[in-house]
């Protein structure tokens, strides 16, 4: 076992001294929150320096090329500082850790994706900040758990706690933050894990507002939503429903074309070359996309053609429904080169762009069809971020209270509501109901909940110990007579060190009873056969349990290092299993 380090030691003082441990889960809340607000604060200026010395110093002609100068320091960064965790991408990576790899994710997450992300967006990349803060909230939390010694349940209950600060902070919404966390991160809603996570929200959002000052991503005044504008709401739904499809496709057809170009440096030169030739032709391309929905929400839209060729072209209302239209369909083809190029970042916030840019294409469309109503842009600027988000995101509670947050537009909650209930029952009955009731493998939320239930039961705590062995000079008579003092149908051979050097099952031995003449000339090493598989000590009960139903076997050796430490049996683990399962409060 290895040894305690003091501040493990005085943890774990400080724990037994708790009722029950109740008190711990929210004081580490605010210990990771406040640290992810920090995190948070750390990506932001380093945007804001990089696009006010890159950018602003930059000659204007030369805007084209900052996208590549971004994607080459950031691919020599990846392949040379931070390969081992390049890979990593947000959310889906999170989940994967918390599934697969006990809650573990490296100590580097919590800084090298702000640094590669915040070089990405700054010199133009057209991606969010949002897949570098999910990863360092998630691996602050893990490390927190890692560094206190703490077990999987809070190790998984501080990486939600982590994202959940992330996005509070980062969007000013601490429901959103936590809503996310609880609807994409963690498998599933239970009463103890309600203070935690409200607490890293509220600690994340605090500690931003208060170095940073009070922030809204977009702030405009808004008129009461008219119930006449429904059909047009419910239409848009659907228009969202297509166009997080169109993004997707988009996404996965530029990820086929790059990963077609083996070498990385050349990789990030066409991307580059390709993502700078669409913002010097659009500029409303460049980093995030914020600036140009906060343009459209004040009225200046012809902000959106300066330094574009594309100004000198006569102003008219059929030219500007040409160019919103252009840009809402060049939005995902930007955001999936710099993805898949070279540059860092997510699609947290370019679904959020282009929805409102969908949004807003459709609310010129309506003023030319039905010039007798008075509709509001932003109204339709915020429902279309809500359609796209949900369903590109998978989270359509989140993407109602996110957008509610972010515009403190409350008002919309109702057509909120609706149109995402419209966006996403499209997404989910043409994906899951209209081909087969049996979701993929992989991706059922049940299926998940079953790998994080089973994470939390210990091998090591379900072994039966054997302080039987047998020898590999053993006679067969000894066998037999070990078989007579065992309940098991299994026998585990050793060497003189405690290796296993393999199995004897009574099935081995039947033929072989009649014979008594070789009892005693019959050897250990003559019947043994290598066991069908192995579970190590350290390895999770659900790999366990798929090693099981793979080789429909009941009972498995465990070793550590090849070192036996005794059998487990599929029914003590399912046993187990169930127990944890009929559990109130299942999750932490």
């Amino acid at each position: 076992m290895s040894r305690l380090n003091p501040y493990q030691l005085a943890f774990l003082k400080w724990r037994r001294r708790q009722s029950n441990n109740r008190v711990m889960p929210f004081v580490l809340s605010v210990v990771v929150g406040s640290i992810v607000g920090l995190s948070a604060i750390l990506i932001k200026t380093i945007i804001f320096y990089i696009e006010q010395y890159a950018v602003y110093f930059a000659p204007k002609l030369l805007y084209f090329l900052l996208p590549l100068i971004g994607f080459l320091i950031v691919t020599f960064i990846n392949r040379n500082i931070f390969s081992q965790t390049a890979y990593f991408g947000g959310a889906r990576h999170v989940i994967d850790a918390i599934e697969n790899h006990s809650s573990v994710i490296r100590l580097r997450l919590i800084y090298s994706k702000f640094i590669t992300t915040g070089l990405t967006i700054g010199f133009g990349g057209s991606s969010g900040v949002e897949a570098a803060i999910i990863s360092s909230g998630a691996a602050v939390g893990s490390n927190v758990g890692r560094f206190l010694g703490l077990g999987y349940r809070l190790r998984t209950l501080l990486i939600g706690c982590g994202v959940a600060a992330g996005i509070s902070a980062v969007y000013n919404a601490p429901m959103g933050g936590f809503i996310f966390a609880l609807e994409t991160i963690l498998p599933e809603f239970t009463p103890t894990l309600l203070i935690p996570l409200l607490v890293a929200a509220a600690a994340g959002k605090i500690l931003f507002e208060f170095i940073m000052g009070e922030h809204l991503r977009f702030q405009v005044p808004l008129t009461d939503f008219a119930y006449e504008e429904i059909p047009l709401v419910v239409l848009l739904g659907v228009l969202g429903w297509l166009m997080s499809n169109y993004l997707l496709r988009t996404y996965s057809y530029c990820a086929k074309v790059f990963n077609n170009i083996k070498n990385a440096y050349l990789r990030a030169l066409v991307g580059g070359l390709a993502l700078g030739s669409i913002i010097f032709l659009l500029p409303p391309m460049y980093g995030e996309g914020y600036v140009s929905i906060n343009a459209l929400l004040n009225n200046e839209e012809r902000s959106l053609l300066v330094n574009s060729p594309l100004a000198a072209l006569p102003n008219n209302v059929w030219f500007n429904l040409f160019f919103f239209f252009l840009i809402t369909m060049v939005k995902p083809i930007s955001t999936g080169i710099c993805v898949n190029s070279g540059g860092e970042g997510g699609y947290f916030a370019p679904s959020l762009i282009t929805g409102g840019l969908l949004g807003f294409l459709f609310y010129k469309v309506a003023v030319l069809v039905l010039p007798f109503y008075a509709l509001n842009p932003a109204t339709f600027i915020f429902l279309g971020m809500a359609s796209v988000f949900a369903c590109i995101m998978n989270a359509p509670v989140t993407a109602i209270f996110l957008v509610a947050e972010i515009t403190q537009s409350y008002q919309l909650f109702v057509p909120l509501m609706l149109v995402c209930a419209v966006s996403y029952f499209l997404k989910y009955y043409m994906e899951n109901l209209s081909r087969s009731v049996v979701q993929p493998a992989g991706q059922s939320k049940a299926l998940r909940v079953d790998r994080i239930l089973l994470n939390q039961l210990s091998i090591k705590q379900l072994i039966d110990a054997d302080d039987t062995p047998v020898r590999e000079s053993a006679s067969f008579r000894e066998v037999v007579e070990g078989f007579t003092k065992s309940n098991r149908n299994v026998q585990q051979v050793l060497d003189e060190q405690g290796m296993l050097q393999g199995i004897i099952t009574l099935s081995d031995l039947r033929q072989r009873l009649g014979d008594t003449s070789n009892y005693d000339n019959i050897l250990a090493r003559d019947l043994m056969h290598p066991p069908e598989a192995v579970a190590e000590i350290d390895e999770s009960a659900s790999d366990v349990l798929d090693k099981f139903d793979t080789y429909k076997l009941w009972t498995l050796p465990v070793v550590r290092h090849g070192k036996f430490k005794g059998f487990i049996s599929k029914s003590r683990l399912l046993t187990q299993y169930r127990k944890e399962l009929t559990k109130v409060n299942r999750f932490f």
